[in-house]
């Protein structure tokens, strides 16, 4: 008789010396090594305030992923182009202390092009404009620093919500310039600034040659041959749509992802 603890060891084994083949005999039987159907997401957690040192932060759970965003506030003088216009920067790390696959140093390419993504999305949520204190002397430059916790795919959909319910958090105190001395002085309790739009983002990936799974985790992310990402804002217009990979994504199933994406935004909305 084979007990239940001989199976689990000898399918993790399978796993790890055949990862593909794995992966392949749970989809080929219309099921994902999880449980999950194709087009199921993961539970979604969202927390705003969870940084106190912060201006405005959130925490985000994607299953096992987990992010955090943090967004400090500070008085600097305004590009002489866009005298009106503050600042908001984007960063993404992933350390190690997220996943084994990182290595300290330099960015991995994976943590830099989901920071320059990030960075094109931001302006959809934020007019920068209302970051100015004094046309030409004064504005808030906004630095947004996302951390990946835990790295269990799908990290950029974790990303975002996360960056926009941190600037959904966010306030900046009241300021005022002094022209006498140059001096900007801020206090109070601050208000929120006025956001946009809210975006609402889901990730498809194409996990082999034919088969195409909502909210990857790590293990199906690693056997990707593409992945696209749908971004909806909150009247549910296409934002912003961004393939990755070589493999094949045909026009049907991009639609049906649009649409999938669309029943994600009322959920999560």
């Amino acid at each position: 008789m084979v007990e239940a603890g001989q199976v689990t060891f000898a399918m993790q084994t399978f796993e790890r010396i055949h990862p593909v083949e794995f992966q392949r005999r749970f989809l080929s039987h219309s099921t994902r090594h999880s449980g999950r159907e194709f087009m199921q997401f993961r539970p979604l957690q969202i927390i705003k305030g969870a940084i106190s040192t912060a201006q405005g932060s959130a925490t985000v759970r994607l299953g096992n992923t987990t992010v955090v965003c943090g967004i400090k506030a500070e008085v600097c003088e305004p590009d002489v182009k866009r005298p009106t216009s503050g600042y908001l920067t984007t960063n993404v790390e992933l350390s190690p202390m997220c996943s084994a696959r990182f290595r300290p140093g330099a960015p991995s390419d994976e943590a830099q092009v989901a920071s320059e993504h990030i960075h094109r999305l931001s302006a959809h949520f934020l007019d920068v404009t209302q970051l100015c204190i004094e046309e030409g002397r004064a504005v808030w430059s906004l630095s947004a620093d996302i951390v990946c916790l835990k790295h269990d795919g799908n990290v950029l959909d974790a990303a975002v919500i996360a960056l926009g319910a941190a600037l959904e958090d966010l306030r900046l105190a009241g300021a005022e310039f002094d022209s006498a001395t140059g001096m900007v002085t801020a206090g109070g309790e601050g208000t929120h600034v006025i956001m946009k739009k809210r975006l609402f983002p889901a990730t498809f990936t194409l996990v082999g040659d034919s088969y195409v799974v909502a909210d990857a985790d790590d293990a199906e992310e690693q056997l990707a041959a593409a992945s696209l990402l749908v971004v909806l804002d909150e009247d549910g217009k296409l934002a912003n749509i961004w393939k990755r990979g070589a493999g094949a994504i045909d026009k049907d199933t991009i639609e049906q992802c649009v649409q999938v994406a669309r029943v994600r935004m009322a959920e999560i909305a």
